[in-house]
């Protein structure tokens, strides 16, 4: 494929340079070929997911051993896990307007290394809420340099490659999924404990996992340095020499030929954005005003209705996709306990016949559920909870790497449709689940599917939207999203509470309506950037 484009490339070249002519942003960066650059990039992608994919995970491995330490109800667990996704919904337009307007590599590089401090500081935490507020300023600053990324990637990739581009962040995703819960089953069910200033400060097994979760921003961080801006921005900024150097010092690498033999000389100049150094003083009224600015196209024609429906399907997936995924490790581990402590358990017994029996007792029938007052028991953890999840991380990346293999034939539309039926029949099913094995076959195919569909709408959103409005369009869809999923993750243990089928029966239907709703996107397979 890339020798086909280089062929391509190499008829291109000629025209440009007989013509003369000023060249637009599609053409500049497909004359740079596909090759080191890209591959480098890629591999770049895979701290840089991770980081954030860290931050919003570690959470839901470290509850079940964090359970009795912290003193946590089953309500705290899912605001422990919320309150990631609350910071990043605060954050997304402050992250959006800035990238928007100072540009990419810069506030990837401080925000990766900011986010790096928050994690270690945060693995000292020795209360509920202490550890809530640093969730939270943690997922305010992580849910920056995740958007940005998924732009600047984009930005340096033509339009034959970008929706593949935008699937590969899925598979790095999937590779997270594997990733956190190999790491916890080596450190968590470790024995280590020490304590210091008197007992006040106790830093154990769970806290060096939480530790240990900073790594991937930190390598990001590093990585970063030795990277360039867009191009694409600096195009919409007016740069246009400082682009046109990126794009020789791309070609350069990917083809091996000195930077000079790059055949564009000029460039199309773009739209300007809204630039931070336009602003007297750099005033912070002045500055939010621009932000209100930026963000009144998603108000108005033409892009309102695109908006409106990307974030209503992105809300939708997000609340049934990670509300599933972050209760995984604790139905898993919960799961594993009952059939521990019932060597002969009836067939019967449902997954809701497991919860209760480890935090609730049933009521008049079998699904009214209400608290005990029990003493604080730690769930029994076994291999099998952290062994699952690397199952279910393994089926998620094959989710992501076909869809990234099939989304140029099928369309994104498709792959959304047909993903969001899958997720919606399989939440459902788990009602009716009564062995770890279909729970386990079930889950795989929910955060599968439900992942898949999540990054092949990233890839929608950043076709639908000009230059000027992309960064800013990316933050607000997954800021939207994440306000489904902090509603998730706060209502699921609620409506457990109340009526089990009510929890599983909920979250089929939301997945359902986004199926229904990706019919109406509008194709975007093949289109230019604006």
């Amino acid at each position: 494929m890339a020798r086909t484009e280089s062929r391509e490339a190499i008829v291109e070249h000629g025209n440009a340079q007989n013509e003369c002519e000023q060249v637009d942003f599609e053409t500049a960066i497909s004359l740079t070929g596909y090759g080191k650059f890209n591959y480098v990039l890629n591999m770049v992608a895979i701290p840089a997911v991770w980081s954030t994919l860290f931050d919003t995970t570690t959470m839901s491995y470290i509850l079940p051993s964090a359970e009795c330490d912290l003193n946590l109800s089953d309500l705290d667990k899912g605001i422990l896990n919320a309150m990631v996704y609350g910071g990043m919904v605060l954050g997304a337009f402050f992250w959006g307007f800035l990238s928007d307007t100072l540009g990419r590599q810069k506030l990837l590089l401080t925000g990766y290394y900011l986010l790096t401090a928050l994690i270690i500081a945060s693995s000292f935490s020795q209360a509920f809420w202490i550890l809530g507020v640093f969730k939270f300023v943690g997922g305010f600053v992580a849910c920056g340099p995740y958007a940005i990324f998924m732009t600047y990637l984009a930005e340096f990739n033509s339009c034959h490659h970008r929706a593949r581009a935008m699937m590969m962040i899925g598979i790095y995703s999937a590779m997270a999924f594997v990733a956190v819960p190999a790491l916890a089953w080596l450190l968590i069910p470790q024995s280590w404990s020490w304590t210091f200033f008197g007992g006040y400060i106790t830093y154990n097994s769970w806290r060096i996992f939480l530790l240990a979760s900073a790594t991937p921003s930190f390598v990001a961080g590093c990585c970063m340095w030795f990277l360039d801006e867009s191009p694409k921005f600096l195009m919409s900024c007016g740069r246009m020499d400082e682009a046109l150097d990126v794009f020789r010092r791309i070609y350069s690498i990917n083809t091996g030929n000195p930077p000079e033999t790059y055949p564009v000389k000029f460039l199309l100049k773009e739209k300007s954005g809204i630039l931070i150094s336009d602003v007297p003083n750099n005033r912070v009224l002045i500055l939010l005003k621009l932000g209100m600015k930026q963000m009144k196209p998603f108000f108005h024609k033409p892009h309102v209705g695109k908006a409106a429906l990307v974030f209503v399907i992105q809300f939708g997936g997000l609340w049934g996709t990670n509300t599933i995924r972050l209760w995984l490790p604790q139905l898993f581990a919960i799961m594993e306990e009952y059939f521990i402590n019932n060597k002969s358990v009836s067939e019967n017994a449902t997954l809701c016949d497991m919860l209760a029996s480890h935090t609730w007792t049933k009521v008049t029938s079998n699904e009214t559920l209400t608290l005990t007052d029990a003493p604080c028991v730690p769930v029994q953890l076994g291999d099998t909870m952290y062994m699952y999840s690397i199952i279910v991380g393994v089926a998620t990346a094959a989710f992501n790497l076909t869809g990234s293999s099939v989304i140029n034939c099928l369309g994104k539309k498709k792959i959304l449709v047909v993903g969001y039926v899958v997720s919606c029949c399989c939440v459902v099913a788990m009602y009716w689940c009564n062995s770890m094995e279909v729970m386990l076959l079930l889950a795989s195919l929910t955060v599968g599917s439900g992942s898949m569909c999540s990054h092949a709408l990233i890839s929608v959103v950043v076709d639908l939207f000009p230059t000027s409005l992309r960064t800013m369009a990316v933050s607000l869809t997954m800021m939207v999203g994440r306000v489904g999923a902090l509603s998730g993750n706060i209502t699921f243990p609620v409506f457990l509470g109340v009526s089990c089928s009510v929890s599983f029966f909920l979250l089929g239907s939301i997945t359902f309506i986004c199926s229904a709703l990706a019919l109406l996107l509008p194709r975007t397979l093949g289109k230019a950037l604006e």
